[in-house]
């Protein structure tokens, strides 16, 4: 960053004060400047997912042992608890999806309510594509048998809870950041031992998920995460410096 001074007088800007700003920076972080960059570690992310989802499409189509094993030993789970693990993995993957829709609509952040938008349809289509070619239970045969489990590959509101969340937390603060994964892991534990996915059906969605943001990322750029100007200007003026303006030098590492 440079700093400038000029000639013409100008109102400082105060930071924001009051609960509302105190809320709003415990939630979402810092709006920066907007900019974006195509980076070579997201071409990387796409082939690590894309090689990850074949993957678990031929240990699908294998009809593994010891995924049935592990199965067995995490679902179903006791009759007493089994609302609570509905809850987790109804409300982790669903309700994160309608949170980071809330609060980018609260934001007024509309470029990254498009990115949301974009993740999970893209997140549909693969799986929709994906299901015409491989077949609904992912062209797994016959030869072992899941009981109570739901077979469909692949487990389409995995896919798309991580495709909106991997595209939606670098807007949000590092506490938020923390609890909705967090949420989102129990989501996807419940998802298995709910019986609505098998493990490695959920680990595959899990990377479609993944690689439909790195895909985004590599199309439209990724957030830079650079403060603002204005907000490193407000910055300075809470420890009694007041330039006039803060300009953001041309190209940053």
């Amino acid at each position: 960053m440079v700093v400038k001074r000029r000639s013409v007088a100008r109102r400082p800007v105060r930071a924001p004060d009051g609960a509302a700003g105190r809320w709003r920076s415990l939630i979402f972080a810092p709006l920066g400047d907007g900019q974006r960059r195509r980076r070579g570690s997201d071409g990387v992310r796409l082939t690590v997912a894309v090689l990850a989802t074949l993957c678990a499409v031929l240990a699908v189509q294998s009809n593994s042992r010891p995924e049935q094993i592990i199965a067995g030993v995490l679902s179903p789970p006791p009759e007493g608890v089994r609302w609570l693990v509905d809850v987790f993995w109804i409300g982790g993957s669903f309700g994160t999806v309608a949170v980071l829709l809330l609060l980018a609509a609260v934001r007024r952040r509309f470029d990254v309510l498009r990115d949301l938008a974009i993740a999970a349809g893209g997140a549909l289509a693969v799986s929709g594509i994906l299901i015409l070619i491989l077949g609904a239970s992912g062209g797994r045969p016959d030869t072992v048998r899941f009981d109570g489990y739901r077979l469909s590959f692949p487990v389409l509101h995995v896919a798309v809870a991580v495709a909106v969340a991997t595209v939606g937390l670098p807007y949000l603060a590092r506490g938020v950041q923390r609890l909705i994964e967090s949420v989102l892991g129990l989501a996807i534990l419940a998802t298995v031992v709910a019986g609505q996915g098998l493990p490695v059906k959920v680990i595959g969605s899990m990377a479609i998920g993944w690689g439909v943001t790195a895909a985004l990322h590599l199309v439209l750029g990724s957030p830079v995460g650079l403060p603002s100007g204005e907000e490193v200007r407000v910055l300075l003026g809470a420890v009694g410096l007041e330039p006039r303006s803060v300009v953001p030098v041309p190209h940053q590492t």
